[in-house]
């Protein structure tokens, strides 16, 4: 099927009926009475919906206890619900250009608001705001105020409260309810696409918010790699995913068996550990418990983004962080090279402590003078 390009987010394209993809996980009956339904949209960025995964949607569950569930996502992410809901409705791969409009938890697409207002009729609809209440949202348990800062209730000084997973990480990391394991059959499979020493390369290309680096950079990375003893995997969605521009190099990306995310978590889970710049595809390593090298700003990890907060909350193996920003790295290729060259070596020596190059000496000790600062731990 050839797949609907991704229009300028001006004029997004209509689209007149979108139509699923259905998984059935299990034999239990779907009730004719849509009151014991309850559907929930997974319909955001990758980043945030791992959060939806592992914590938001467990207690979605417990408080719409014993109801049918039915998740609403992206193509190509069932495995992510396989012990979670009774059905997944996928939308088919040629709407998958309605993830450029998607932003953290929520989006701009015209499209999936006609098709969320539809869905809401079909059960108890739970939208992806709804997930992101539990990420950053406190609730009073006294007088059922809501509010967003790490305080007591700021309506009636209770401290007895529900901190959102942003203003309790430790509490609620304990809680998080892990993916399924990758079977043996999967693992298996794996093998075939790993030589000795693999490494998972994840090349980010997307609209959305830019940060996309060059070809040219990814192919000396790629001989970097080789040169270390290692054997690149290229990995990642198509949709957002660079093609990988060295010929010889694994591209699952662009693979028929890329589709199988379990498969894919299969591969990560074997490899030595992964690699990847500005983007959430840390999250494929982490919840395998795979180690990971990532690049990223330091306002997204302490100062105004939210990506330190997703990390801690998300990452259950060791990781390696350099510290830059994008432009420098952009316009540095081979300074940032050199970065990634020595966090490779003190990954191969149990270090993992962060690297920081390409940056404003004073930018960064603003950064890191801000009060949200303190909030924000590797747990």
């Amino acid at each position: 099927m050839k797949l609907l390009k991704s229009p300028p987010k001006n004029i997004e394209q209509e689209i007149p009926d979108i139509s699923f993809n259905i998984h059935k996980f299990n034999n239990r009956p779907k009730p004719t009475d849509v009151r014991r339904i309850l559907i929930i949209s997974t319909l955001c960025e990758f980043g945030c919906e791992t959060l939806g995964v592992l914590y938001c949607i467990p207690r979605i569950l417990q408080q719409y206890g014993g109801m049918y569930v039915i998740v609403l996502g992206w193509y190509g992410r069932s495995y992510l619900y396989r012990h979670l809901a009774d059905e997944f409705w996928e939308l088919k791969e040629e709407y998958q250009w309605l993830r450029d409009y998607t932003n953290a938890f929520s989006n701009s697409s015209k499209n999936i608001a006609r098709l969320h207002k539809s869905v809401a009729k079909m059960g108890n609809f739970s939208p992806p705001e709804h997930l992101a209440s539990f990420v950053v949202v406190n609730h009073c348990k006294k007088c059922n105020h809501t509010w967003i800062e790490n305080t007591d209730c700021p309506k009636c000084q209770s401290p007895i409260v529900i901190k959102s997973l942003f203003n309790d990480i430790p509490f609620w990391k304990r809680l998080a309810v892990p993916l399924p394991p990758p079977s043996k059959e999967k693992m298996e499979e794996a093998k075939k696409y790993l030589g000795n020493n693999p490494v998972g390369v994840f090349a980010r290309k997307r609209k959305t918010y830019g940060r996309n680096l060059q070809p040219e950079f990814y192919f000396i990375l790629i001989n970097l790699l080789k040169k270390r003893g290692y054997n690149p995997v290229w990995l990642g969605e198509k949709q957002s995913t660079l093609a990988c521009p060295v010929d010889g190099i694994v591209d699952l990306s662009r693979k028929e068996e890329a589709r199988d995310l379990e498969l894919t978590f299969a591969i990560v889970k074997q490899c030595k550990f992964t690699v990847q710049f500005w983007t959430a595809s840390t999250r494929l390593a982490g919840m395998m418990g795979t180690k990971y090298l990532l690049a990223e700003s330091p306002d997204q990890i302490w100062g105004q983004g939210q990506e330190g907060y997703r990390r801690s909350l998300c990452d259950f193996g060791p990781s390696k962080l350099i510290v830059s920003h994008f432009t420098n790295a952009y316009d540095n290729n081979n300074d940032f090279l050199a970065l990634i060259d020595r966090a490779i070596s003190e990954i191969e020596i149990g270090n993992y402590e962060d690297i920081f190059g390409l940056l404003e000496t004073n930018y960064v000790a603003q950064v890191l003078k801000r009060d949200n600062n303190k909030r924000i731990g590797r747990t």
